[in-house]
């Protein structure tokens, strides 16, 4: 019942508050940015139980978003880097891929072989590469999507690595 109380206060803050906080935010970034961190901060909001609607001013809650906007466009430029170095280089990535491009460097794989490997990897391993990788996503982020631990996200990056890494081995040679 509290839950149930707590939701309706942020989303009574939100209806409230969203239009003037995204207005006065798109003057100064993207947005489209601005638009996605105003609904994510209402939801962590809600989440971590925030529902005291004196203590959602205008100013905390302007202060709260553009730290979240310069947070995300700082994690975006970020990945911009990571994938222009490794579009100059063409072949010595940097992060959790890193071990699989040196598992395979120098070898053509075939597709089937690939798929025949990545068939080998447990689903929810694929779903942390896909969230670590391929979205950029930080370990506490892919926790927070699958529900699990930062934990138990690295032991299923470090176990499918290991499988793919074994499967391409046993593939190849």
């Amino acid at each position: 019942m509290e839950q149930s109380i707590r939701w309706h206060a942020v989303a009574g803050a939100y209806e409230h508050h969203r239009d003037r906080l995204v207005s006065s935010l798109s003057r100064l970034y993207p947005s489209a940015v601005v638009e996605d961190v105003v609904q994510d901060l209402f939801l962590k909001l809600a989440r971590i139980g925030f529902g005291d609607p004196d203590r959602l001013t205008d100013r905390y809650l302007w202060r709260a978003a553009n730290r979240a906007v310069r947070r995300r466009i700082r994690i975006e430029q970020r990945r911009l880097v990571r994938l222009e170095a490794h579009a100059a280089t063409h072949g010595s990535p940097e992060g959790p891929i890193e071990a699989v491009h040196a598992c395979l460097a120098g070898i053509e794989v075939q597709r089937e072989s690939l798929a025949q490997a990545l068939s080998a990897v447990d689903p929810r391993e694929l779903e942390v590469f896909r969230m670590l990788v391929c979205q950029g996503m930080t370990y506490r982020e892919a926790a927070c999507a699958i529900g699990a631990s930062e934990h138990e996200v690295t032991n299923l990056r470090v176990r499918g690595l290991r499988r793919l890494r074994e499967r391409t081995a046993a593939l190849v040679g």
